[in-house]
């Protein structure tokens, strides 16, 4: 997979030589935070850190798809570390991340600007470092010409990815930085960019909604049928911090045009809100054809935040709710209770509000 800048014309020779059909599988995870009792869990005794263990659950799940993307709700911008409101977290979770499979991290949120200037900078400083793509910031103008959209070739098929998001906690970006932020005429314009490309699929990872609530709103309604309309084929969201319902478009024949997620809720976090201990995981298979490329699969998954005490001090997993009942002696009983009752609650309200998005079963 790679990032690059064809000429038209090499790229219909590329295309010419295609043939057969070629399945490129995606997977979503949200929100990843990190509030300092997860700072914390991770310091090692000889002072460094490790989220090894956090991610070692779900790293099957992730790492069986062809391509991984992310929400990155925080900035790595050094010591001092800190959670809420002005994140900042280690070196080490990027690594992780990397690690895990995590192959692109949309970096627009209302969380960029936590550290100014020196964090949004850093934070793509220490992507850069481990090799993960990322998209929505940027150290510049020049830098955002020569990589926005995000590009990927994967298995043959051309992937452009888009990310914006309502602001930045009113927090001005500094000059020459740049966070992509909503605004229909600019991703209208985005998107005519992203075409010139001759992408397969475009692909939009958006911050937006509104925080715990369980069901996407107007707005997000109306922007999702904005950018669907103008040929973005799937929207995955973030911020509300909970899980919100899932849905495909579809033609005359069946085929599916679009797929929009508006809320994958937490992968981890120490939020204590109800709702924020369940994230979902989205699961898209794309297939291309001579004659097509087309979203043949959406799929869900959900994941749940462990949080037990080990040697004294409060530790953190994401568990995926295929593992959850075969781990059950690893839970407390009143942690089982809960996460089992807040399981089958999600899964629930899913089974009634998602069209044509089902859960992937194991």
């Amino acid at each position: 997979m790679k990032r690059i800048f064809l000429p038209v014309f090499i790229y219909f020779i590329f295309a010419g030589c295609l043939s057969g059909n070629d399945t490129l599988r995606l997977v979503f995870i949200g929100d990843i935070m990190q509030h300092m009792p997860q700072i914390n869990a991770a310091k090692m005794p000889d002072g460094t850190y490790n989220y090894d263990s956090c991610f070692s659950f779900v790293a099957d799940e992730i790492k069986y798809a062809d391509f991984r993307v992310a929400n990155l709700e925080l900035t790595l911008s050094g010591t001092p570390y800190s959670g809420y409101p002005c994140f900042s977290a280690p070196n080490e979770l990027a690594e992780t991340l990397k690690k895990t499979g995590i192959n692109l991290l949309a970096t627009a949120n209302n969380h960029s600007c936590d550290r100014g200037s020196k964090g949004i900078i850093r934070t793509l400083d220490v992507l850069d470092k481990f090799g993960i793509y990322h998209v929505g910031t940027y150290r510049n103008i020049s830098e955002k010409t020569f990589s926005y959209p995000q590009i990927i070739d994967m298995k043959g098929i051309r992937v452009a990815f888009l990310s914006y998001t309502y602001g930045t906690n009113g927090i001005l970006v500094a000059y020459p930085n740049i966070v992509n932020l909503i605004d229909t005429a600019e991703i209208a314009n985005d998107i005519k960019l992203a075409k010139k490309y001759k992408p397969d699929i475009i692909i939009c990872v958006i911050h937006w909604g509104m925080e715990y609530q369980l069901k996407q709103n107007d707005e997000q309604k109306m922007l999702a049928q904005f950018m669907t309309s103008r040929g973005i084929n799937l929207i995955t969201g973030s911020h509300p911090h909970v899980v919100q319902p899932m849905e495909t478009q579809t033609d005359s024949a069946g085929n599916i045009k679009s797929a929009v997620v508006y809320s994958l809720g937490n992968a981890v976090s120490n939020q204590n809100y109800e709702h924020t201990d369940i994230g979902a995981i989205a699961h898209v298979a794309v297939v291309k054809n001579d004659t097509a490329t087309r979203i043949v699969d959406c799929k869900y998954s959900l994941i749940l935040r462990h949080r037990p005490v080990e040697k004294g001090k409060t530790k953190f997993y994401i568990i995926p709710a295929g593992k959850f009942y075969g781990n059950r002696q690893i839970f407390t009983e009143t942690e089982y209770v809960s996460l089992r009752k807040t399981l089958e609650n999600t899964r629930k309200r899913l089974n009634t509000y998602n069209k044509n998005f089902d859960e992937k079963r194991y």
